[in-house]
């Protein structure tokens, strides 16, 4: 999008223009290492909590699914507080960096946690409820700062979607670590023993997270105007403002929804192989292809997008994916099919995720044309709690799926079988084309594409 169709042209991002530099190709690359470190514990998080709740802390599928809505949701909350909080930071390390350096430890220590078995019945869902808000809470002192990094780098609408493209190649590269090194972590740390190797599996996973946001935190460094430069506002008044930006309102409930598919793909992977494919060990092809799509969509999407407009782009890979999706019930008795097919289905189907980042900076800009001010923190915090609410919604819905079908660990009956093929391809069906659908709030592109490069 060019700097004459936002609201917001020139240097109106809250940058001065004789302080903004271009940011060079290591903080551009280095920016996404952030998605990486995220998507070892998010991602490991919503594709295997379910299964260590259902099969190894012993809880039912219905109270599994229930804590990870509940406490999803209970955490979620503490986004915009994490926002506002950036908004109103000042320090050496600037206003976002301080939080990814200092609470990443505490979010590897969270994540260790929540995949720690502690007693049965009672004590066991009271524990992983806690810990499963902690870890959350952990997440967001981390994440939102770095989601609000963005816009604090560049103000280059180009410059930030291959940021967008970098950010989703270090998700991608998380969701393939996790597909493919998981379950041997858990069973080598283990020995065999489910209970010892998740926390393991945890602890190397936590360690090497942490690292990576440093790596951040050293390579990234903000462009800001002064405190004094920015208007400011009572809470009560930013929050009202929110709702008044229907850009912002579009990309968050769109992300909801797009969340909402991911939850239901990570979470139901290890059910769908094992007792749809019947094959334990397809969990990391399905993974793995979904982390394939993802790789090559963030390195296809800015180039796709630049040439249909971001809107038009995202709309049309939905409505491809919902059909490819509908494709996918006949061929559970054909697992390379399958997985072939659902690899090309969640590429055009993630246009989305991957823009969503430069969405939400755009986003920021109209909001600062509005308003006179950025609120970076706080905007970027409805973003993060859009997609924390979504992967729970998601995760809920598979788990709830479960307990539908009378799903017990040691004996999948034929019903509990279909439950989980309908909810693993019929729900993401249904939410691509209510995506589309929604994306229609979202104004802030050119309504054709752009010339080629």
């Amino acid at each position: 999008m060019s700097a004459a169709s936002s609201p917001v042209a020139g240097t109106s991002t809250g940058m001065r223009p004789s302080t903004a530099r271009p940011v060079g190709r290591a903080a551009q690359l280095g920016y996404g290492l952030g998605d990486l470190a995220s998507n070892l514990t998010w991602t490991t998080l919503t594709a295997f909590l379910l299964f260590f709740y259902t099969d190894v802390a012993g809880l039912a599928a219905a109270t599994a699914g229930t804590i990870l809505l509940l406490g999803r949701v209970a955490d979620a909350v503490v986004d915009p507080v994490v926002g506002l909080a950036v908004d109103h930071t000042r320090s050496r390390f600037g206003r976002a960096r301080p939080y990814v350096i200092f609470a990443a430890p505490l979010l590897a220590v969270a994540f260790v946690l929540a995949f720690t078995p502690v007693g049965t019945g009672t004590t066991a869902a009271l524990w992983a409820g806690f810990t499963f808000v902690l870890v959350g809470i952990s997440h967001s002192l981390v994440n939102v700062p770095y989601g609000a990094m963005l816009p604090m780098l560049t103000s280059d609408n180009d410059t930030r979607l291959k940021m967008s493209g970098y950010r989703f190649v270090g998700a991608s590269l998380g969701l393939i670590a996790v597909s493919l090194a998981v379950m041997p972590l858990v069973t080598t740390l283990g020995g065999g023993n489910l209970a010892h190797g998740f926390p393991g599996m945890a602890i190397v996973f936590g360690v090497v997270g942490t690292l990576l946001y440093w790596v951040v935190a050293a390579l990234c460094k903000e462009q800001v105007a002064p405190l004094e430069a920015q208007p400011k506002a009572a809470v009560g008044q930013a929050l009202k403002a929110l709702f008044h930006n229907r850009h912002w309102l579009g990309v968050c409930l769109a992300s909801v929804l797009a969340f909402v598919r991911l939850g239901v793909i990570t979470a139901g992977a290890v059910y769908y192989a094992r007792d749809v494919l019947d094959n334990s060990w397809a969990t990391s092809y399905i993974l793995l292809s979904f982390s394939l799509s993802a790789l090559v969509g963030s390195l296809l999407t800015p180039w796709i997008l630049r040439r249909t407009g971001k809107r038009r782009g995202i709309v049309i890979g939905l409505i491809a994916t919902a059909a490819l999706y509908l494709a996918l019930f006949p061929l559970h008795d054909d697992p390379v099919a399958f997985l072939a097919l659902f690899l090309v289905a969640n590429l055009l189907g993630g246009f989305g995720l991957v823009a969503a980042p430069a969405l939400v900076s755009d986003a920021i800009d109209h909001h600062e044309g509005v308003t006179g001010r950025r609120d970076e923190g706080l905007l970027y915090a409805g973003y993060s709690f859009a997609t924390k609410v979504g992967t729970a919604l998601g995760s809920a819905l598979f788990a709830w799926a479960l307990a539908w079908g009378g799903y017990r660990a040691h004996h999948v009956t034929a019903q509990a079988s279909h439950s989980i093929e309908w909810a693993f391809v019929g729900i993401p069906l249904v939410l691509c084309l209510v995506q589309a659908a929604v994306m229609g709030l979202y104004k802030l592109d050119s309504s054709t594409p752009a010339p080629a490069a």
